[in-house]
């Protein structure tokens, strides 16, 4: 049995050792050499004299990252460590010059991708490596300790509708037709709860063949969770004890900030968006937006109206900053208040932007508002070919130059979102996918609908610090429905198996995804999910390991 570094203590003090591993760095002085060595475990001093001289001449013979295997004995350093005083080393295998240097953190992303196997070495990447390994470990428990049921589901199935590209993979026996990679288990999942089987959880690799980004890849690991005969609650508080478990164990985190739920369309209304960063307390005023929209700017619509009022303001040196932002954004129409001071209940005030807004009108706003001096207000008037994306923006940039952020992670479940939009192509799609409950509504009343902006959707995601973590809802088990759902979307005929199987007594269910290195990314403060994958691709798909694909 090997022993390891981090295996070796005080109390080992002249035992006999034999280490494997990998030299990280050479110091020679006159008499003596210093071998910082290093294993998966950790690392540990080596220290070679001069007098054994065939074991001198060995070692300057080395370079970093030579493989070595190490006899000696070991040593006390000092009060609290040991190092190993070695009388024999059998090199391995020598290392060439490296093309990136194990102990930076700097090394440009290509060169890391590319020698992936080298980029690994570093302890931060071992360190993440490891966490991975432990946390799927921990989930195994806590879901075997609750009677759920690991079971794999299939990779070569059919291309189902979820809302991504599939990757095709082309049969041999069958010519002309292709296998699809799964998306996600959705469809085995819902057919286990048909089958019967009513805790089902799987670790599994998802595969989507769409534009890349920090948090994002063509391949990915996430947690599949379906239950049958529970509701809502039991599910939230089954996820909810389960990352604050993971965090308190692994980030030594204790998630005080409460699990709440918020509506999607709130969630919309003040973040301007539906995974919003709490951390940043900035939040958009829709209720002074309305108030605007009914009495000043009739003309325009009430979702282009974008107003913040952040309180306690002592600084606001950042006027051309602000002024940048939004001229590098291209927002045309805006204005910016501030209330320093305030005389014979009168307040005193500085304005900027390029939205023009008179002295009556700013005296009906405040007159509107229940204000206080060192108060920014921000009005802005977004046009319609503008990506409201840059609501997010907005609020970060607000967030930034006041200093408003606070550490920590701030979960939020955001619920009840739309169970329908229309493409690029006007052509009307699932905002989930095409399997989630419609929220409070009968066969009747869908088939009676006819504004499917309005619908909403029995689903729900759990976003953390900006990050959608989780994601899912409740299922159809009613035949009807799904068939009135997949006949909306136009989509019906490639499920007709599906279809079919929620007529044998398909039990009510729902379910819920968790994207395993998303959490693993937050959890070891890594920007990218890049950095949590052992072997990723770049934001353009490429794996510059292997130079696939080819």
């Amino acid at each position: 049995m090997n022993i390891y570094c981090n295996d070796l203590k005080i109390k080992d003090i002249d035992k006999e050792v034999n280490l494997f591993g990998w030299v990280n760095n050479i110091k020679l002085l006159k008499n003596i050499i210093f071998i910082d060595f290093r294993d998966i475990s950790g690392y540990i001093q080596i220290l070679c004299k001069k007098n054994i001289v065939h074991l001198w001449n060995d070692i300057l013979l080395l370079n970093n990252e030579s493989c070595i295997e190490v006899f000696g004995i070991v040593k006390k350093k000092d009060k609290l460590n040991i190092e190993i005083l070695a009388y024999y080393i059998n090199v391995l295998n020598y290392s060439i010059s490296l093309p990136l240097d194990i102990n930076n953190i700097n090394n440009s992303e290509n060169i890391r991708l590319k020698y992936r196997y080298l980029d690994l070495r570093r302890r931060d990447m071992l360190n993440v490596v490891k966490l991975k390994s432990n946390i799927k470990f921990f989930i195994n428990n806590f879901f075997f300790k609750r009677n759920f049921i690991e079971i794999e589901t299939p990779f070569l199935s059919k291309s189902f509708y979820e809302g991504a590209n599939s990757y095709k993979i082309i049969s041999r026996i069958y010519k002309n037709k292709f296998y699809s990679l799964p998306q996600s288990p959705q469809i085995f999942k819902q057919l286990l709860m048909i089958s019967g089987i009513n805790k089902y959880y799987q670790i599994v690799k998802c595969f989507r063949d769409e534009d890349l980004r920090s948090d994002r890849q063509p391949e990915f690991t996430q947690l599949d969770i379906e239950m049958s005969f529970v509701d809502f609650d039991v599910l939230f508080n089954l996820i909810n004890n389960l990352i604050f478990k993971i965090f308190l164990r692994f980030k030594n985190y204790k998630i005080i900030n409460c699990f709440n739920k918020l509506n999607y369309i709130d969630s919309i209304n003040n973040f301007g968006t539906d995974k919003p960063d709490l951390r940043n307390s900035v939040k958009y005023n829709f209720d002074f937006s309305l108030f605007l929209f009914k009495y000043f700017f009739k003309e325009k619509k009430i979702d282009n109206i974008k107003t913040i009022i952040i309180n306690n303001i002592f600084n606001i040196s950042n006027i051309n900053l602000i002024f940048n932002f939004f001229n590098k954004k291209k927002i045309k129409n805006y204005c910016c208040i501030y209330i320093y001071n305030k005389k014979n209940n009168i307040f005193k005030y500085k304005i900027f932007g390029n939205l023009n807004i008179n002295d009556y009108y700013i005296d009906k706003i405040f007159s509107y508002l229940n204000l206080s001096i060192n108060t920014f207000i921000s009005i802005i008037l977004l046009d319609d070919n503008i990506d409201k994306k840059i609501l997010v923006n907005i609020r970060d940039y607000y967030c930034k130059i006041f200093n408003l952020f606070k550490n920590g992670f701030y979960p939020i479940w955001i619920i009840n979102f739309p169970m329908f939009f229309y493409n690029k192509n006007n052509d009307i799609s699932a905002y989930h996918h095409p399997f989630t409950m419609p929220l409070n509504i009968n066969l009747n009343k869908l088939k009676s609908i006819n504004n499917y902006n309005l619908l909403l959707a029995n689903s729900y995601d759990l976003v953390i610090n900006g990050y959608e973590l989780c994601s899912g809802s409740q299922r159809i088990h009613k035949y009807y429905i799904q068939k009135e759902i997949f006949k909306i979307l136009n989509i019906g005929n490639k499920y007709n198996f599906f279809l079919n199987s929620l007529k044998y007594g398909a039990p009510p269910h729902l379910g819920i995804a968790l994207g395993l290195d998303r959490l693993i990314m937050l959890i070891s403060g890594f920007k990218s999910i890049k950095d949590v994958i052992a072997f990723p691709k770049t934001t353009s798909g490429l794996c510059l390991l292997t130079n696939s694909p080819d």
